[in-house]
């Protein structure tokens, strides 16, 4: 760990115990308990258990660039899993013993509290002395193209991240935006690492220039000084991308969403499951009264199924409420739906206006073959038209398909006869592929029962 970093560990560390054992302490005062033997001993096994829990959780593990939000996210996951423990303790041994409900029950969520303003304080204090110049790291940077350009974007946006370029070296300075902030050629490194104070190197080269690459880490490692690489990836590969291994050999995994995160992944389908079960249970007078309704009107089975292509392309059978007197083939349809369609009977109509006809799908998502919320499934003919004409659309493949959507409530739903509705519908499944969160599936639900835009294509 860099000395700036173990200052800023030592600090932050500093106030989390202090904070603590003022909690304690101030608590035992309060009720009258007091400061024993015994109450140190439990103060000792308090700060042992946060030690442990602030290790597993990498709490302390530092860089200047680490934000406000990344230390929260940290922190507050450390304090549940802290309340777990002692409560675990409290009631199934006793301990600390002696303490009323209200006394440990007031530690347990006061030292939360207590905390997180200070470690607020905190972060304020050192974001006001990296503005100041205080707690910074200079950087040399090697490389002043598209990628120290980023590079120099990101820093001057973000002056309280505690990096100040000291300038850039680059072999090509008339071809650079940045070339009034180039001080000289890559052979000059030796020359500027010697007049300057620098603490870290970040290199900006385009990949194929290994043997310069090589180079820069060579004469770095000659002056002692730390390298970092910034590989040009982002323009090739986008936002969406995560570095992991297989073994010692390093992996990019491209295209990498969030619910590819195991607890993302386990979370939506949990809700899946709770919301569907409970639609169908709530809503089953309603599917008994349709079911007559569309027998009543015209000869047929109540379900039309269809077969869909879901996540990975895998096929599946839909389920909804049948709203033609004569349905498109199962596999092969191509007829889609228009204004006015004959093929539509009085009560298909009126069904697929509220898009009452998709609520068997809660049955797909209760069995796992879609989710509440998702990319619409595509007839197979469709998928095939779209994967040729619209750019990454096998891409909304990744999750489940849903009964609901992005685009949907945008607006985007019914036919994709032209263009604009193939790639707007497109771009709105791309973009919540890649911008998943549970509150954004609550919105979409939202805007599904209460927006217009939802309703007003459906026919």
């Amino acid at each position: 760990m860099i000395r700036s970093d173990r200052r800023l560990t030592l600090l932050y560390g500093a106030g989390d115990f202090l904070t603590l054992g003022g909690c304690f302490a101030g608590i035992n005062q309060f009720y009258g308990t007091g400061m024993s033997n015994q109450n140190y001993l439990y103060l000792i096994t308090l700060l042992f258990t946060w030690i442990f829990l602030t290790s597993k959780n990498k709490v302390y593990f530092l860089h200047l660039h680490n934000g406000l939000k990344y230390r929260f996210k940290n922190h507050l996951k450390t304090h549940f899993e802290m309340i777990a423990v002692l409560s675990l303790l409290y009631l199934v041994l006793g301990i600390p013993q002696g303490y009323i409900k209200s006394q440990f029950i007031v530690f347990l969520l006061g030292f939360p509290a207590v905390n997180m303003i200070v470690n607020y304080l905190l972060f304020t204090i050192v974001r006001a002395m990296r503005i100041n110049g205080r707690n910074v790291r200079k950087a040399l940077v090697i490389g002043a193209g598209r990628v120290g350009a980023h590079i120099d974007n990101y820093f001057r946006h973000n002056p309280d991240f505690g990096y100040r370029i000291i300038g850039f070296l680059d072999d090509n300075p008339d071809e650079s935006e940045l070339h009034y902030q180039i001080i000289g050629r890559i052979q000059d490194m030796d020359n500027i690492l010697k007049a300057k104070k620098v603490d870290e190197v970040i290199v900006a080269l385009p990949t194929h220039l290994d043997e310069k690459i090589q180079f820069v880490m060579d004469r770095a490692d000659y002056h002692g000084i730390r390298v970092r690489l910034v590989p040009d990836y982002f323009r090739l590969l986008g936002r969406n991308y995560k570095t992991t291994s297989f073994g010692d050999m390093p992996i990019i995994n491209i295209r990498e969403i969030s619910l590819d995160r195991y607890r993302m992944a386990s979370l939506k389908r949990i809700c899946d499951v709770i919301f569907s079960t409970m639609v169908l249970i709530m809503l089953a007078p309603l599917f008994l009264v349709l079911a007559l309704l569309i027998k009543w009107e015209s000869a047929g089975p109540v379900f039309y199924c269809p077969i869909r292509l879901g996540q990975g392309g895998r096929q599946f059978k839909v389920y909804k409420f049948r709203s033609m007197h004569t349905n498109d083939a199962a596999v092969a349809g191509k007829a889609s739906t228009t204004k006015d369609d004959p093929r539509v009977t009085r009560i298909g109509r009126f069904i697929r206006k509220y898009s009452l006809d998709e609520l068997p799908q809660f049955i797909n998502v209760l069995i796992g073959d879609m989710s509440v919320v998702g990319p619409r499934p595509h007839r197979i003919y469709l998928n095939e038209v779209m994967q040729r004409e619209v750019d990454n659309y096998m891409i909304r493949h990744y999750l489940k398909p849903g009964i609901t959507g992005w685009a949907q409530v945008n607006g985007w739903r019914g036919p994709t006869d032209t263009e604009e509705q193939r790639n707007n519908r497109t771009a709105h499944d791309l973009w919540y592929v890649e911008n998943w969160t549970p509150l954004l599936d609550i919105k979409i639900i939202f805007l599904t029962v209460f927006s217009e835009k939802t309703h007003k294509t459906a026919f």
